[in-house]
């Protein structure tokens, strides 16, 4: 082979390309570790408790997951709140998992249905989804549009952590964390900057439309969070 040859760019994929498609089995795979984690967790002895609730909010009723570890009578029973918004693909076992290896930790942690205007949860299933396919991403669209319309994160946000801090085993003298995934990212940095005084701590883990070239861009609100990102 020549020099000229060898300087030829490939037509290979790179080791480090991924498809939306394998990232979406990845996301699967993530959940079935975090599985091992949780369970890791019961082995040592640690009581988790998950229950469904309703929240109510402006606009109707959310379906959400609510995660706690159990205490022991003489150990304090309340525990920092945590707010966890989903991906694309919403509340589904996954998602629960997360929030179970959260509360492990301890914090009192709460999985919302961020599409609850449209339906309650599940709605697809992520190992199965192709952002190629226009049937598919026609099925996503009006869910992701019924939360990322402007102004409803920020009133589900509310509504979500008044719904912390009403229960008893949340610590309401501790601040709220609060992480999103994907989508969830940006519905992390409305939250922080609407309730700017409640929410310590937020973090976006693959984060999408955090920058982009609209009036209500979220990167914007950053002078109106306290919480460290």
């Amino acid at each position: 082979m020549t020099n000229d040859e060898k300087n030829q760019p490939t037509k290979e994929p790179h080791p480090r390309d991924i498809t939306r498609r394998d990232f979406a089995t990845i996301l699967v795979g993530a959940g079935i570790a975090a599985g091992v984690s949780s369970t890791a967790a019961a082995e040592v002895g640690m009581e988790m408790v998950e229950t469904d609730v309703e929240i109510k909010t402006p606009d109707g009723t959310c379906d959400a997951a609510f995660i706690y570890q159990k205490s022991h009578p003489k150990s304090n029973p309340a525990y920092p709140g945590v707010l966890i918004w989903p991906d694309a693909f919403g509340l589904r076992p996954s998602l629960r998992t997360i929030g179970r290896n959260i509360a492990s930790e301890g914090y009192s942690v709460l999985v919302p249905n961020p599409f609850y205007r449209v339906s309650k949860a599940p709605f697809t299933d992520a190992s199965k989804f192709n952002f190629q396919n226009p049937d598919d991403m026609a099925k996503l669209k009006p869910l992701m549009a019924s939360v990322t319309a402007p102004g409803n994160a920020e009133k589900d946000a509310a509504a979500y952590v008044a719904f912390l801090d009403a229960q008893r085993e949340v610590n309401k003298a501790k601040k709220i964390g609060t992480q999103g995934y994907c989508m969830g990212g940006a519905l992390v940095v409305r939250t922080a900057a609407a309730l700017p005084d409640r929410i310590g701590a937020g973090a976006s883990f693959h984060g999408g439309g955090l920058v982009t070239d609209k009036p209500d861009s979220p990167h914007l609100l950053a002078p109106k969070i306290k919480a460290r990102m």
